[in-house]
């Protein structure tokens, strides 16, 4: 299992096909997972959270937006925080092929 997948947060929603989903419809999967866990499972939600590196202060402003629903703010917080980590690999990743990191 990829190290960003804690285990419990995703199992068993995302579809069996191999169809790419567009960024809306992930976000409403995460969204109706989320409000599962918050449900059944806050600690996991949570700590699932907390190893996905999503950031507390923004976990709040979640919480109490009155604009948004929390489901669908930590949903997108989830989200975003994974795009952040692809773009932090693919930047340093093209580093490291290239060797700026050779000889320390």
């Amino acid at each position: 299992m990829p190290e960003d997948l804690t285990p419990g947060l995703f199992d068993n929603f995302l579809p069996d096909s191999e169809d790419i989903l567009d960024e809306p419809e992930l976000l409403e999967m995460f969204a109706r997972r989320v409000e599962e866990m918050m449900k059944g499972d806050l600690d996991l939600l949570l700590s699932s959270l907390y190893r996905l590196d999503v950031e507390e202060h923004k976990i709040q402003c979640a919480l109490r937006s009155p604009d948004v629903p929390a489901t669908y703010g930590i949903a997108k917080l989830i989200i975003d925080r994974q795009k952040e980590k692809i773009m932090t690999r693919k930047k340093y990743g093209a580093r490291m092929n290239k060797g700026d990191w050779e000889g320390l």
